[in-house]
């Protein structure tokens, strides 16, 4: 039986079956919540899971299988003190993760390291639910919503994904504890609150941007290249924020030199995911009013 024995691997499992926050400056490093979340992932113990319980665990984060604590809670006490470190470090206004544009390759390994450890605090937030801890479980689920958020800040298109499937394991758990968990009021009150902090959702333009002007140093020495970037940039962003100005940015990728245009990532898809997440605020807000 195949084993998957490293959480890199669980990253790799979950990819493939889917795929205001901090910019405060002159902080001292301490208060850099990101900071803390590597502390966090340092703390994540690996695992050994087989292919069916992968499987098993997806459609458990897709809202389409229920949770069955016997499955997890070994592996969710194995990882109780990087959930708690990452639980704290969401207290903190400051995120920044220090990424460096002017690089040729930026990381991006915080967020695979994201995407597993804001998976078991979903998993963590059933758990304590099924313990009888509804207050835990909602200060999981509240602390998961934040660093889900975060794991987005300045980041690129890819750490922007993964905030967005964290976002919505997170708000579909939210809607589960309010149909299933008979929560008090100051309970409701604080997933409340913690989702309307997220507020219009992530910065879709700003990580798309990112990116494209990550391209500008391939293409320094071509000036067709660098003129068409110029126009790709300019009409993707008003496209993200405007659909109907698709035409305009798929004619600006057409006209371009296709070295370029092949790079340029799919307009439509990051639309479709991004309203995607905004239908789910939605859905999830208005339950909690």
């Amino acid at each position: 039986m195949k084993r998957i024995i490293s959480t890199s691997s669980i990253v790799l499992v979950v990819l493939l079956s889917a795929i205001p926050t901090c910019a405060q400056k002159n902080l001292s490093i301490a208060d850099n919540a990101a900071l803390r979340y590597w502390s966090a992932f340092s703390a994540l113990q690996d695992s050994a899971i087989t292919d069916q319980q992968a499987k098993e665990l997806n459609a458990i984060l897709d809202g389409t299988a229920p949770y069955d604590d016997s499955k997890y809670k070994e592996l969710l006490e194995k990882n109780r003190l990087a959930l708690e470190i990452m639980a704290r470090a969401t207290s903190l206004a400051n995120c920044d993760w220090g990424l460096d544009y002017r690089a040729e390759d930026v990381p991006v390994e915080y967020a695979r390291k994201a995407l597993v450890l804001g998976r078991l605090n979903v998993l963590y937030a059933f758990h304590l639910f099924i313990a009888g801890d509804k207050d835990g479980g909602v200060r999981a689920l509240a602390a998961g919503l934040r660093f889900s958020h975060d794991v987005g800040n300045g980041g690129s298109l890819f750490a922007t994904l993964v905030a967005k499937t964290l976002l919505e394991s997170h708000l579909r758990a939210v809607e589960d504890a309010t149909h299933l968990e008979q929560l008090s009021s100051p309970q409701k009150a604080r997933l409340r609150e913690a989702v309307t902090q997220l507020g219009e959702g992530l910065d879709w333009d700003m990580a798309a941007k990112l990116d494209l002007e990550g391209l500008r140093g391939p293409f320094a020495t071509d000036a067709a290249s660098s003129a068409a970037l110029n126009r790709i940039i300019s009409s993707y962003v008003a496209a993200l924020d405007d659909p109907s100005k698709l035409p305009a940015l798929n004619e600006a990728i057409r006209s371009a030199p296709q070295q370029l245009a092949s790079v340029i990532p799919n307009a439509p898809r990051v639309l479709e995911q991004k309203q995607e997440l905004n239908n789910r605020l939605v859905q999830t807000r208005s339950l909690l009013r």
